[in-house]
């Protein structure tokens, strides 16, 4: 019994040949089919891996600003790329770089299927290269190590009788239920109360844990855990910085947000920022057709949390939590300030002294000669001037008062 031949691509996309009967196929047949007709298999290639994954940073002790950051971020991926090819390195050479205001060093791997744990092995040699390259007196980075890539996980109502009654002994606890129900390793757990007293006779306690980000989805929304249907959520974390985008208050997140009503940013309304018009049908800068900050007299900013003439994200609103960063330069501001104004009250060219044989004379201020230039005048500092300023809603600001100027 002869085997039958495999036909060739040619063979089985070609038309059939006139004179002879035959089935007409319904559609072009494409390479795959005669791939599967011809015994070989097409993988579905994986899917790519979250930045998260593919980030490994160094941070310096004491965090700082680092001086000679503008060159750390176009130059360091070259560094990096040696220093793995001096190493016989096989994994991909490409980074991206970035430096933060804290001096703090990240590399991002362009390769998608490629995680920062792989070089693993290179974290020592790419640290000293580092600090090498850019050296900052006893300010050095510390040793490479992979991104936090972990996520938390809420889970709701745990009876106490199922839980050990010693805090050290959760993780154990919920590690091996979690990994025997879903394969999936939990790196913490802890309560969503931690102090005993907070959590009172209570009979039932939510609990937090953390795992690996794609781990996160085989755990949502729900599974069996410890016999009973537990109810799984993300937990989301904000801190003073944060700032929710539905009511523009700092502290708070928009998965979290209290308001069943969105709050305009530019006008306080009870409208989503997309929504914002101006009521002016006949607006000169098209403020009623497209959404405008400040485009004419009538459609005046109002910012929802303080109620002056600016947009919610302006760097210049007083109720508007101050970083660390900022804070350093508004106090080095100031102190500049309150020196230079020492400086000009002792100044003997502003103040007419009596002579030690002259009864005491109230001081007159010095007459100035008709030509000499005005005596130059010291702005005072505030905390709000030196706040650096919103690219976004605040370029809209500044247009738009300088058309009402004209």
């Amino acid at each position: 019994m002869t085997s039958k031949a495999t036909p060739t691509y040619a063979q089985a996309v070609a038309p059939p040949a006139k004179g002879k009967k035959g089935r007409q196929a319904k559609g072009p047949v494409s390479a795959s089919s005669v791939a599967v007709a011809s015994g070989e298999v097409f993988t579905k290639s994986p899917p790519p891996i979250p930045q998260a994954v593919r980030r490994l940073f160094a941070f310096r002790t004491p965090f700082k600003p680092h001086p000679e950051a503008l060159r750390i971020a176009p130059h360091f991926p070259d560094i990096t790329a040696s220093v793995l090819r001096e190493a016989n390195c096989s994994l991909p050479l490409s980074f991206t770089c970035m430096v933060n205001d804290n001096g703090s060093v990240s590399l991002l791997g362009t390769d998608l299927h490629t995680p920062a744990s792989a070089y693993t092995p290179y974290f020592a040699p790419l640290t000293t290269r580092l600090n090498n390259a850019f050296p900052v007196g006893n300010s050095s980075w510390d040793l490479f190590k992979p991104a936090p890539n972990e996520t938390e996980l809420l889970i709701h109502s745990i009876p106490l009788a199922f839980l050990p009654s010693d805090d050290i002994q959760l993780f154990p606890c919920l590690h091996e239920s979690i990994r025997n129900a879903r394969g999936v390793s939990s790196l913490s757990a802890s309560y969503l109360k931690p102090d005993p007293e907070s959590r009172g006779q209570k009979t039932a306690f939510s609990v937090v844990i953390s795992v690996a980000l794609p781990d996160a989805f085989a755990l949502l929304p729900s599974f069996n855990l410890f016999s009973r249907n537990g109810s799984w959520e993300l937990m989301f974390s904000s801190s003073k910085n944060s700032q929710c985008k539905k009511c523009w208050k700092f502290g708070q997140i928009s998965n979290r947000c209290p308001n069943t009503l969105p709050v305009c940013p530019f006008c306080s309304l009870a409208h989503t920022k997309a929504a914002h018009r101006c009521p002016n049908p006949s607006c000169t800068k098209g403020g009623n057709l497209q959404r405008s900050l400040t485009c004419c007299p009538s459609s005046v900013a109002c910012c929802p949390n303080c109620q002056e003439e600016h947009s919610a994200r302006s760097r210049d609103c007083p109720s508007r939590p101050k970083t660390t960063l900022e804070a350093r330069k508004v106090l080095s501001r100031l102190t500049q300030d309150i020196m230079n104004l020492a400086e000009d009250q002792a100044s003997p060219s502003t103040i007419v002294r009596p002579t030690p044989s002259a009864p005491p004379q109230t001081p007159i201020a010095p007459v100035l000669p008709q030509d000499a230039p005005p005596p130059r005048q010291r702005a005072h500092c505030t905390i709000t001037d030196l706040a650096p300023r919103d690219s976004g809603d605040e370029s809209l600001e500044s247009d738009s008062s300088k058309g009402s100027a004209q």
